[in-house]
């Protein structure tokens, strides 16, 4: 089933790109821009903490990452989705905020596919940084990701693509990498492919109650009707 990934992305990606055309994304336009790099005032939010996360190829393979977006909004977490080659703009954004005391901590980043190889990315870059990254999670990615250092725990849940060295779709210890790493098969469950590994229900509760877990509370909300 595994070899015939190929042909099935060649064909998604062509859908893909005709639906986008189409419809675009709802947050891409905003985020993207250097106005929607900016973080709002985190006292706006039940919890303290920032959650990134990052979808694959086009906006449309990773549906699963704006439905998690969106449940966290729902309990007031300061969440925000995007296309993943915007992770550099994020980061340099956060490193930016941070000498200014601005960053909300903890920092927890997530991604689908190229998303997934960008949250590694960008979870390396940080923590070279000083940047403290308290949770990486990546839904098979295309190579093999590298968290380093100030990164506490690193997750990839993915299907083996069969491959060696780099191009294996695994974790592994980056530079300065102390903290805890999991690389989690999941080809034995039944219907799992790349296209819906994010959409699982069971993986995304599984860390979102991980987030919810190592979030810390911030100031209740005091706008009528926002205590949902």
């Amino acid at each position: 089933m595994r070899r015939s990934f190929a042909g099935i992305f060649v064909g998604a990606v062509f859908a893909a790109a005709a639906a986008f055309m189409v419809s675009g994304c709802s947050e891409t336009a905003s985020s993207t821009s250097a106005a929607g790099l900016a973080r709002p005032d985190h006292t706006q939010y039940r919890y303290t903490g920032e959650v990134y996360l990052l979808r694959g190829l086009a906006n449309v393979f990773s549906t699963g990452l704006d439905v998690m977006n969106d449940k966290f909004h729902a309990r007031g977490v300061n969440s925000k989705v995007d296309n993943h080659a915007v992770w550099r703009n994020w980061a340099d954004d956060i490193i930016a905020r941070d000498k200014a005391g601005k960053v909300s901590y903890p920092i927890i980043i997530m991604g689908h596919s190229l998303g997934a190889n960008a949250t590694m990315e960008m979870a390396r870059y940080l923590g070279d940084r000083g940047i403290h990254v308290s949770y990486a999670v990546s839904f098979d990615p295309t190579i093999t990701g590298e968290p380093g250092a100030n990164v506490d725990e690193a997750i990839n849940f993915y299907l083996p693509n069969g491959k060696k060295g780099k191009d294996a779709n695994i974790i592994v210890e980056g530079t300065g990498f102390t903290g805890k790493l999991y690389n989690v098969d999941v080809s034995g469950v039944e219907g799992m492919n790349h296209f819906n590994i994010e959409k699982n229900p069971e993986l995304q509760v599984k860390v979102m109650t991980k987030t919810m877990g190592l979030l810390g509370t911030s100031v209740p909300p005091t706008k009528p009707g926002d205590n949902r």
